[in-house]
């Protein structure tokens, strides 16, 4: 069966779309019931609500308590998850193919019914209150949200997905009902499936168990202004810095994001690439390098991330920026993009494996391009990237005009000011 002929969609009456991939070869099916609001969609007052709404639906709906929740797949050997990010919320099940039908009514049950019981929002209070804790204790996630402070510049993009002390304590149960009733929509949702799995019962079920669902209107995005340069340092007594050096990057659909991910790979995407073997291999300066590209509806981010002892910091830096000027001047040899491009194909063909990243990455197709792409586009796109793409992407957005520092832990002497972002040499 061809690829494309696998995936099928429908948008159901209510406005809610439906989208499926098959796979012939499994026994198991994932579903996601994804969300169309995230971080990027909350007032300063609803700070973190998203990220509370998703853990409140697993403390109980009408007909469930969160054991009853809990028990529902695992029983039958499946499993029920959720995250939430800037953009969207997920919440998804894995189980047999024969047990779809239960697994759609536990999914419609957690988004469409939960109780939100007031002593259940109090305590959950206390539990988000210690997982912000516990966040701002853990530096090397940190440090993300310190960087995208910079980078996002007061922009929504920017809030704290967990939200803050001060948002969350006062969240009330009917704060917490009220952005259910706006959010959890028709049209805000989006339900995929990918594994083994009759079409058109999955739909006949959809449409059965979320039939209820209210009608609504997408939440509007606030759009992005670029941002200029800056060097921060919070000074804290760690043992080590975490630093991030980067900045803007794409959205979702610009012509060159492929050329951006093959431009991170190449920086900093595993133990052959140039980061990692320049700073920890050859220099031995850092355990933990890498670099990352988040791409959103209508911005991106880039950045290279490591984490090091405090006296070696203002060198890894350089060390850093150097690696970024070799790309923008000097392009990727063919032989280096060849061996990266094989890298991300393999990568991808091999997460096919998981009906779970299946069912991701149709999802994501809908909600950012609004159709299937297949492998094989895919694919393609990759093998177009050329060197002079690369080189051009790299110019754009990692110039040392257009990059910010940010780092966390010990000062070293001195603090990180502009001027480090002026260190070193072109290689």
């Amino acid at each position: 069966m061809d690829e494309g002929d696998r995936f099928r969609r429908v948008e159901l009456p209510s406005g809610l779309t439906v989208i499926g991939e098959h796979v012939d070869s499994v026994r198991s099916l994932s579903i996601g019931v994804w969300v169309k609001v995230g971080a990027r969609h909350e007032a300063t007052p609803e700070s973190g609500m998203s990220h509370f709404l998703e853990h409140m639906v697993f403390k109980g709906t009408h007909t469930r308590d969160a054991y009853e929740l809990a028990l529902s797949l695992e029983s039958v050997g499946g499993h029920l998850d959720a995250f939430t990010g800037r953009e969207v919320t997920c919440f998804d099940a894995r189980a047999l193919d024969e047990h779809l039908n239960l697994a759609v009514e536990v999914l419609a049950d957690l988004v469409l019914n939960p109780k939100l019981d007031p002593d259940d929002v109090e305590k959950e209070k206390k539990v988000i209150l210690d997982e912000i804790h516990t966040y701002e204790d853990t530096p090397d996630e940190r440090i993300h949200d310190l960087f995208a402070d910079v980078v996002w510049s007061g922009h929504p993009l920017g809030n704290r997905i967990l939200g803050t002390r001060e948002s969350v304590q006062a969240f009330t149960r009917e704060d917490v009902a009220r952005y259910h009733a706006r959010r959890y929509c028709a049209s805000n949702l989006l339900v995929a499936i990918a594994g083994r799995f009759d079409w058109e019962r999955f739909v006949g079920e959809v449409s059965s168990r979320f039939g209820d669902a209210p009608p609504g209107v997408p939440p509007e995005s606030k759009s992005v202004q670029p941002n200029g340069r800056d060097v921060v340092h919070h000074v804290k007594d760690l043992a080590q810095q975490y630093l991030c050096i980067g900045g803007r990057g794409l959205p979702s659909q610009h012509p060159d994001r492929h050329a951006l991910i093959v431009l991170s790979t190449l920086l900093g995407g595993g133990m052959s690439s140039r980061l990692f073997q320049r700073v920890r291999e050859q220099e031995g300066l850092a355990y933990s390098v890498y670099t990352y590209a988040d791409f959103y509806r209508d911005a991106g981010i880039i950045c290279a991330g490591m984490n090091v002892q405090p006296q070696h910091g203002r060198r890894v830096v350089a060390l850093t920026l150097e690696e970024f000027e070799r790309v923008i001047r000097q392009g990727v040899p063919e032989n280096e993009l060849r061996s990266v491009k094989a890298q991300l194909k393999g990568n991808l063909l091999l997460g096919l494996e998981s009906t779970s990243n299946r069912m991701n990455r149709i999802a994501r197709n809908q909600l950012y391009e609004g159709r299937f792409v297949s492998v094989d586009e895919l694919v393609r796109r990759v093998d177009l990237v050329r060197s002079e793409d690369v080189q051009r992407v790299a110019l754009e957005l990692i110039s040392r005009d257009r990059i910010s520092l940010v780092a966390l832990g010990p000062s070293a002497g001195s603090e990180f000011e502009t001027g480090d972002l002026m260190l070193g040499t072109a290689a």
